[in-house]
């Protein structure tokens, strides 16, 4: 189908071919059809409201005052005929001058069209016009044919104590992208304009009486943060621009404003709302298996629905290589359209038949276009092997993927750093007896015929389940034994297990062994030989903070060792039950809280705190004593780090991000003078000492996030 506008433009020739015959002789012939575009609509008047303004002043005709339609004609192509000028003022082309006998309605459209009336005491005032699309004679007028000019009426009035009038005042919702990352929306005047006529636009003045509070206003040309006002004259240049706080997971915000001139004429309060859409994945952890042919990922939009919205979907290979494993399809851009809140993306899934270990790759988010991403920007999908049992019953967690980046933040050469999955375990031997601690073993170990699969431990953060590689008994004891040395819980099937909570390690003496006074005394003398004991041992791995909790069996001289954070000691229970808190892999455990340091990629505190709430599901620390100021500067290796202490809830206002109570300061030269544009935020610098910097601007730097164990 040839389009329209082409047949507008064009001469469309065709061609028939004949034959005349007598029954004796034929002759062949041909003949041309030549069709020629008829322009047939009429341009229509659609608007022509008039114009209202004060004496001495100047005003432009928009397109929501006067405006043509003609659906095969261009704006370019519709003008207004001048056949009477105003007779109290002139029609100014903004750019050239005045307008001698006509203009377009793409003029009036790109605002080039200004009446400015002359001064004095006239009331009225008015041009009039015809219509035309340069084919056609006469114009439509409310659907009735018209071939003579038409008035447009020019109201004059006095400007004698008049305010500021409002002209737009719409809901904003286009979401653009800067050139320094920032997502948020212009505002100008298609929403939001003010008129005056006796005032200049830049004496036109929008005072806040209420900023946003998910967001904040930015004068893009300056850099300045607007908290008090903004002129016209700024609107008309599309220079304020209302940034979106990643900090905050919010859809909408608004903006309570009151006009006023020079004269300090106000008009009424006003709001102006500001809307826009989220885009992310619903989940952040897949597992299927490899048989299964299609993965399906499903992207989410909420908020603000009225536009159209797109995101570009990305894979990064991990072991799952694209063409091997998975194949994607072949348009990676996700398109939204108004009223859309879910689409589906569809990767096939290679099956090989081959044995072989789990493959993962990750699916991340870029690129929005009029949206924001919201929290869930990437996923990890696994696919488990069909050939290796596991197939028949598995299940996601969110837990699983957290953990997976957890190990890959972990520095190089940590224990847990190891590729996720794998186990390197060491002779460890639980739980021992007070009794079998201090005896020798004389005798060998007698096998006991214990379902191996009862009783079993699980490996903190990793979710495998290791079985004993042998169970034997020692008079009243029972020991299971396993190979390596990592973070365990007990998992056995009875109800006393089952009340064990995840992330921690019960040990437990299944019987209460009998105590005698031979017993007693060597573990006096264990006790008091226990440091020179340590020295005098090679431990595989030094005790660090992040080893905290773990358990180490030297089977030469069958000896258990615990780290407590900082040094290997030899371990035993006076209490019946011994509870050691843990924390996920790669966290650092100090006084029932849990801590990460993050020093690559170093952040600015907005994007510091926005990292710990969304990857880590926790808050930017807070501080609670001098002692604890001391141990968190230790862990940060006395570097500066932010911490959670900020005022992006209240102006000049400090409170912690986890909304806990400030109990305790470290300021280095006493409390900072804040300022009340919510760029105060704190960073601990030198010995631990606290500074204010900006929330968002100037260097980045490490930060600790913390969580409650």
């Amino acid at each position: 189908m040839v389009p329209q506008e082409h047949m507008l433009k064009d001469a469309l020739p065709l061609f028939a071919r004949f034959i005349i015959s007598n029954g004796l002789r034929t002759k062949h012939g041909e003949f041309e059809i030549l069709l020629e575009t008829v322009d047939r609509a009429l341009p229509s008047v659609v608007k022509n409201k008039g114009l209202r303004l004060f004496e001495g002043s100047t005003a432009l005709l928009s397109a929501d005052i006067l405006q043509l339609s003609d659906p095969d004609t261009p704006p370019q192509n519709l003008s207004f005929l001048l056949t009477q000028f105003p007779q109290y003022g002139q029609l100014y082309n903004r750019e050239t001058g005045l307008w001698q006998q006509n203009f377009s309605q793409q003029d009036v459209d790109n605002l080039n069209v200004a009446y400015r009336h002359g001064g004095g005491g006239s009331q009225m005032d008015r041009f009039s016009f015809m219509a035309t699309d340069g084919v056609n004679q006469g114009f439509l007028v409310n659907n009735r044919l018209q071939v003579d000019p038409l008035p447009f009426i020019i109201q004059v009035d006095s400007p004698a104590n008049a305010a500021p009038e409002i002209v737009h005042l719409h809901t904003i919702s286009d979401v653009e992208l800067l050139h320094n990352g920032n997502y948020g929306l212009y505002i100008t005047t298609r929403s939001l304009k003010a008129s005056d006529c006796d005032t200049e636009d830049d004496q036109i003045v929008f005072k806040i009486l209420r900023g946003p509070q998910y967001g904040y206003l930015q004068n893009i040309t300056t850099g300045e943060i607007i908290q008090e006002q903004f002129s016209q004259k700024d609107l008309n240049r599309k220079t304020i621009f209302y940034v979106i706080d990643p900090y905050w997971e919010e859809n909408s915000d608004d903006l309570e404003f009151q006009v006023v001139d020079s004269e300090g004429h106000s008009a009424l309060p006003q709001m102006l709302e500001l809307k826009w859409s989220k885009i992310e994945l619903q989940q952040d952890m897949y597992e299927m298996c490899e048989k299964e042919e299609m993965l399906s990922l499903k992207i989410t939009r909420s908020g603000f629905m009225g536009d159209s919205a797109f995101v570009t979907m990305k894979v990064n290979e991990m072991t799952a290589l694209s063409g091997k494993d998975f194949i994607l399809p072949p348009s990676k851009l996700i398109q939204f359209d108004p009223g859309m809140s879910k689409k589906m993306w569809n990767i096939a899934i290679t099956y090989d038949g081959l044995e072989e270990e789990d493959e993962v790759f990750e699916v991340a988010l870029l690129s929005p276009v009029n949206a924001v991403l919201g929290t869930r920007t990437k996923a990890i999908v696994r696919i488990l092997d069909s050939e290796g049992g596991r197939c028949n019953s598995f299940h996601s967690s969110s837990q699983n993927i957290q953990n997976l980046w957890m190990k890959e933040r972990l520095p190089p050469g940590s224990p847990s750093s190891s590729r996720h999955g794998s186990v390197n375990l060491e002779r460890i031997l639980l739980p021992p007896s007070k009794e079998m601690i201090a005896q020798s073993w004389d005798k060998p170990p007698k096998f006991s015929s214990v379902n191996l699969v009862r009783n079993r431990l699980r490996v903190i953060g990793n979710g495998k389940i290791i079985r004993p590689s042998f169970i034997f008994q020692n008079g009243t004891d029972e020991f299971f034994k396993y190979h390596g040395m990592t973070g365990l819980k007990v998992d056995e099937d009875n109800p006393l297990s089952r009340e064990t909570k995840m992330g921690s390690v019960s040990l437990r003496s299944q019987r209460e062994p009998r105590k005698n006074a031979a017993s007693s005394k060597q573990m006096e003398v264990l006790q008091a030989d226990s440091s020179i004991l340590v020295d005098s041992l090679s431990f595989p791995n030094r005790c660090t903070p992040n080893l905290k909790g773990l358990l180490y069996f030297e089977e030469n001289i069958q000896k258990m060792f615990l780290c407590n954070g900082t040094a290997w000691t030899l371990w035993n229970y006076s209490n019946k039950d011994i509870k050691m808190k843990t924390c996920q892999s790669g966290w650092t455990y100090h006084d029932g809280r849990c801590y990460i340091l993050i020093t690559q990629p170093k952040a600015t505190w907005a994007i510091a705190a926005q990292t710990c709430k969304k990857r880590y599901y926790g808050h930017l620390v807070s501080v609670a004593s001098k002692s604890h100021m001391r141990w968190l500067w230790n862990f940060s290796g006395k570097r500066p780090f932010w911490i959670g202490l900020n005022d992006q809830r209240n102006p000049g206002q400090l409170t912690w991000s986890n909304r806990e109570h400030v109990i305790f300061t470290n300021w280095r030269r006493g409390p900072p003078r804040l300022s009340k544009q919510r760029r105060n935020c704190i960073l601990v610098q030198q010995q631990g000492k606290w500074q204010r910097k900006d929330c968002r601007k100037g260097k980045a730097y490490s930060y600790i996030c913390s969580t409650k164990l």
